[in-house]
């Protein structure tokens, strides 16, 4: 669909709506930040309570079995995936003190090649403070990350009202749907066929990320495993952090464009101390890992994901993890998809008609089949 701006709206209506937009996005900014991700919530379980309802389950049933089993999944993902990401990572902790003396040691031997060749220079680490640092504050640190404060019970409480509004969402959802579809310009068929559109373009996204994330992650987490064992020993160390590396190649693999090589730095890097040789085949695996993710599974999984430019995509992103931290990068791509399925439906045009003038709005079908199109005339337009 197209929607021609008049002239007047555009010098008058749009300054002001992008500063009041600015300024009650602002003051508002935790408010809106978790009904957006009760909006996401609502979104992605919203197919699964429609779902119950064709097989003839009541609303106010379905949403509370959806609601409980979701969070039920989710508990039992800590419950099962934490401890050993845990002690995997405390044992990569552990490690970083011995992988800084071998790096000494082989900044030591390069130091006598270069002195051998007539380059006096000193390349060695002093790494006594940094050891001494991780071993005595380390414990610390981490257990700052997880202290009892006001920042946990702030999280705790955002955790609660995202949970209340999500549900709520759910349970209301006709009436959303129907407010929604007052919104949207248009026709009735039409505004029904956009807000379809917008649930659609959501739930293929987040779908086919998850279902991608968790593929590369098995495959990243398998591959790894695999390089520790004896018959291969290729990094016999590897296996112990074979789960950790695995879920942060799945994570790292919902940023486009950049996750694939944030992803594959930290078991190189492991890999590289236990040798050249074991980090160079750890650089082999995720390449050929990720020419399968490029030309077989994204394609397939995803389709072609949100289909905007990847500085665009970059920058939603970055927004998000400014305004959200995690959660709100995790949320900055389907927020763009649904943007980017909004700006495909309608064809959003400035008319050149004279400052002064008005030549109404016109709804123009465009390429998303949608029903044939509508002309409104302003008031004082003479009759054809």
């Amino acid at each position: 669909m197209r929607i021609t701006i008049p002239r007047w709206l555009q010098l008058v209506l749009i300054p002001v709506a992008i500063f009041v937009a600015l300024y009650f996005s602002r003051e508002a900014s935790h408010a809106i930040f978790v009904f957006l991700k009760s909006t996401i919530i609502a979104l992605l379980l919203n197919p699964v309570v429609l779902a119950m309802g064709r097989i003839k389950f009541p609303r106010w049933l379905a949403v509370p079995v959806v609601y409980l089993t979701f969070i039920a999944v989710i508990v039992l993902l800590f419950i099962f995936l934490g401890p050993p990401l845990l002690r995997q990572f405390q044992r990569l902790f552990d490690a970083i003190p011995g992988w800084l003396e071998s790096l000494n040691e082989l900044l030591a031997d390069l130091q006598a090649w270069l002195a051998t060749h007539n380059i006096d220079t000193t390349l060695k680490i002093n790494t006594s403070d940094v050891v001494g640092w991780l071993q005595n504050h380390g414990a610390e640190s981490i257990g700052a990350l997880v202290s009892v404060g006001w920042s946990v019970v702030g999280a705790f409480v955002n955790l609660f009202l995202t949970v209340v509004v999500s549900f709520y969402m759910l349970l209301d959802g006709k009436r959303i749907y129907r407010f929604v579809c007052k919104l949207a310009p248009g026709e009735q068929q039409v505004k029904e066929h956009y807000v379809r559109g917008l649930q659609s373009a959501f739930g293929k996204f987040v779908r086919g990320q998850a279902l991608l994330g968790c593929t590369i992650g098995l495959a990243c987490g398998f591959a790894i495993w695999i390089l520790s064992w004896e018959v291969v020993g290729v990094w016999p160390e590897g296996g112990q952090y074979a789960l950790l590396f695995g879920v942060w190649a799945g994570v790292t693999e919902v940023i486009p464009y950049v996750g694939p090589f944030l992803g594959a730095v930290p078991p190189v890097i492991a890999a590289f101390f236990h040798s050249p040789w074991a980090a160079l085949i750890v650089v082999i695996v995720y390449f050929v890992i990720q020419q399968l993710e490029s030309h077989i599974l994204a394609p397939n999984i995803v389709g072609s994901s949100v289909g905007v430019h990847p500085l665009l995509a970059i920058f939603a992103l970055l927004a998000g993890a400014q305004i959200g931290g995690i959660l709100g990068m995790l949320a900055s791509l389907p927020i763009l998809a649904m943007l980017k399925h909004t700006l495909t439906f309608y064809e959003f045009k400035f008319s050149k008609a004279p400052w002064a003038g008005d030549d109404g709005i016109a709804l123009i079908p465009a390429r998303s089949g949608a029903p044939p199109p509508r002309r409104v005339k302003p008031p004082d337009a003479p009759e054809e």
